[in-house]
C-alpha cells in the first residue's frame, strides 16, 4: 500500500492515463482510477513496468458517494463521454449500460494515504466524488470538473479549501472565449486581426488583463514544456495558471464565466477544472519533471 501522502497522487478518472504519466514523470506514486473496464485495462498495460515497481496502482472502480453496484455508461461514440450520468453517456446515440463496482474518495484515503494532489474528472458524477470527504483527511490540493449547475467551489469551501484557480481545459489557462454577445471585445478582436501588431502587443499583456483565449499566448499553458496531449488536464497546484483567488472572488469569477456559456446557450460545453488548495496547506510546488 501507499502510505507517503508527500509523494502521492489520486488520479480519479485516469481515461488513457496521460495524467498519470506525467505525475509520474514528476516523482509521484500514483492511484490510477478508471471505471471504463476497457481504459482501465489500457492503463494496466501501458504502465505494466510501473505496476510491477509499485510506482502506480490502476483500479478498475467507479468513485461515488457510497460504495456498491452502479450503472455505468460506456459511451462508444467518445470514451471521453462515459459516464454514470445516463444523460452524458448516452450522447451520440451508441452506448452500452455496465455494471461497476464503485468505492468513495474517504475509502480510496484509509487505503492509499492522503495524497499531496486529488484530480477528479469523471464526466458529471465530481459532485458525488467529493461528497465522501471531509476537512481533516483533504488532501493539501485538488482539481475538480466544473459544470454549470453542481455548487462545487462551495463545497469545496466547506471542506476548508480557502484558495482557487480556474483553468480552461482548451489551453490551461485562465482566459474565456468571447461569446457573440460581448459586442466590445469582438471589436477588439477584430481590430487585433485587422491589425497584427495590436494583436501582438495585446498578447504581451500580463495574464490578468488578457482575460480573453483569443489574446493568450498561442498554445496551452505549460511552465515545463511537458509534451501534454488533448487528453491532460495540464500543470496542477502551485503551478496552475493564474493566481490564487479567495472564495468570494472564485464564486464571483466562476458565476462570470457561466453567465457567458448560459448566455450563449452554451452550457455543455463548459469544460473548466477548478484548482483548490486547502487551508491548512503549506504552498509547495510540484517536482520539477525529470529528463
Amino acid at each position: 500500500m501507499l502510505k507517503n501522502g508527500n509523494q502521492l497522487v489520486f488520479d480519479i478518472g485516469a481515461h488513457n492515463g496521460d495524467d498519470s504519466a506525467y505525475y509520474l514523470q514528476l516523482g509521484y506514486r500514483v492511484i490510477a482510477v478508471e471505471a471504463n473496464p476497457l481504459l482501465a485495462a489500457a492503463c494496466a498495460k501501458r504502465f505494466e513496468v510501473e505496476i510491477q515497481s509499485d510506482k502506480i496502482k490502476v483500479l478498475n472502480v467507479g468513485v461515488l458517494k457510497e460504495p456498491g453496484e452502479f450503472s455505468f455508461y460506456r459511451n462508444l461514440t467518445d470514451d471521453g463521454w462515459s459516464s454514470f450520468e445516463g444523460e452524458r453517456g448516452k450522447r451520440g446515440g451508441h452506448w452500452e449500460a455496465v455494471s461497476i463496482h464503485c468505492t468513495t474518495v474517504a475509502s480510496l484515503i484509509e487505503n492509499y494515504g492522503c495524497p499531496f494532489f486529488m484530480k477528479i474528472d469523471i464526466e458529471g458524477a465530481d459532485m458525488g466524488a467529493i461528497a465522501s470527504l471531509k476537512c481533516d483527511i483533504a488532501p493539501r490540493y485538488l482539481s475538480v470538473e466544473l459544470n454549470c449547475t453542481d455548487p462545487i467551489i462551495e463545497t469545496l469551501a466547506g471542506l476548508g479549501y480557502s484558495s482557487f484557480k480556474f483553468v480552461n481545459g482548451e489551453t490551461f489557462r485562465r482566459s474565456g472565449p468571447i461569446w457573440d454577445h460581448e459586442i466590445g471585445w469582438r471589436l477588439l478582436r477584430k481590430i487585433g486581426r485587422i491589425m497584427p501588431p495590436i494583436r501582438s502587443a495585446l498578447t504581451r499583456l500580463p495574464e490578468r488583463l488578457r482575460v480573453k483565449t483569443e489574446f493568450d499566448i498561442p498554445g496551452q499553458y505549460n511552465p515545463d514544456n511537458y509534451p501534454f496531449t488533448r487528453y491532460s488536464s495540464g500543470p496542477f497546484g502551485e503551478q496552475a495558471a493564474g493566481n490564487w483567488l479567495s472564495i468570494d472572488a472564485a464564486i464571483g469569477w466562476f458565476q462570470n464565466i457561466k453567465n457567458g456559456y448560459l448566455k450563449a446557450d452554451r452550457a455543455e460545453q463548459l469544460w473548466w477544472d477548478v484548482h483548490a488548495r486547502h487551508k491548512n496547506a503549506r504552498p509547495v510546488m510540484p517536482t520539477a519533471p525529470q529528463p
